[in-house]
């Protein structure tokens, strides 16, 4: 993972606290952010799996009405505008299915250019297999994905209200 040392603006007794975050704690951090700015009750929690090898990287609940959205979250080293595609792994895709196939579920590819988001779908299973550096993998066009993080705020609002 990219890390990135970022200064938090809070002192105790005067002394500048310093954290180190991950790029999906940052993801997080400002997923959370946006959700809650817009709700005075701060109504959403957003929890990054601990285990290592979990499917998705987050859950997002409304605890006003409990619904609930999964998030698996790519970060990508690329400018996507040069790209038409995103990969993703067909192993990834499968324990998608198997532990969260009936959930509300979205794949976030966040490029250094802009946010990309598209929500999963089982039929990503039954595409053309690709292999990548020995993996099986499927693409996903770009003009399937949502583009920008505000959409995305936007959309997971929409996924987690009634």
């Amino acid at each position: 993972d990219y890390i990135i040392m970022t200064q938090i603006n809070n002192s105790i007794n005067g002394v500048n606290i310093e954290m180190i975050l991950d790029d999906e704690e940052i993801f997080k951090v400002k997923t959370l952010n946006a959700l809650n700015k817009n709700d005075e009750l701060k109504n959403f929690v957003m929890i990054k799996s601990t285990h290592k090898f979990c499917s998705v990287d987050f859950t997002i609940i409304n605890t006003y009405n409990l619904l609930s959205v999964y998030v698996e979250h790519k970060k990508k080293k690329i400018t996507a505008l040069n790209y038409n595609t995103f990969f993703i792994g067909f192993q990834k895709l499968n324990m998608i299915e198997a532990y969260y196939g009936q959930q509300k579920l979205f794949l976030v590819f966040d490029c250094d250019d802009d946010l990309y988001f598209c929500e999963y779908d089982n039929k990503f299973l039954k595409r053309e297999k690709k292999i990548i550096c020995g993996s099986k993998v499927i693409e996903i066009n770009k003009s399937e994905c949502g583009m920008g993080f505000d959409d995305f705020n936007k959309k997971l609002i929409e996924t987690l209200t009634l």
